[in-house]
């Protein structure tokens, strides 16, 4: 399988896309984690975006690079003022929202393969902001068609 691992804001679509693929090392990880940061420097100040986190065919090449991995999103989106809603899960899982730049996450579209997991997150997280999906393309339309 191929390995995938892509950050890029598309500034019409006022969009940050991020995606990781295949079987993943701590390498990887750290090379998303900056690619997500680089991109978030090409969002104007004082705006607002939305995310497609496009996970589906990822797989940690082992227990300690999921570890590393589970962290980011979470931590990078609340940079931008967004808690994600799967948090939920852990009572004890604490994130400090904060206002970088003046931009605030406003959307996100979560894509991963896992069928079980993507329809019990839709039942208890989604929010009319925030759709979890097993299939690229309609994450893709959904985020496409959430407008700022």
């Amino acid at each position: 399988m191929e390995r995938i691992v892509f950050s890029h804001y598309y500034p019409e679509q006022k969009l940050l896309v991020t995606r990781l693929s295949g079987l993943l090392n701590s390498s990887d990880i750290n090379a998303w984690k900056d690619s997500l940061y680089k991109a978030s420097e090409a969002m104007p100040d004082n705006s607002s975006f939305k995310i497609l986190v496009d996970l589906h065919g990822f797989k940690a090449e082992n227990f300690e690079v999921h570890k590393e991995y589970r962290t980011i999103m979470p931590l990078f989106l609340a940079e931008f003022g967004y808690r994600i809603g799967y948090l939920d899960m852990f009572p004890e899982a604490s994130v400090e929202l904060k206002n970088n730049r003046g931009i605030r996450c406003v959307a996100m579209a979560n894509v991963h393969q896992d069928e079980s997991k993507m329809k019990d997150y839709q039942e208890k997280f989604s929010k009319a902001f925030e759709q979890y999906f097993t299939d690229s393309r309609a994450g893709t339309q959904w985020i496409n068609s959430y407008h700022i």
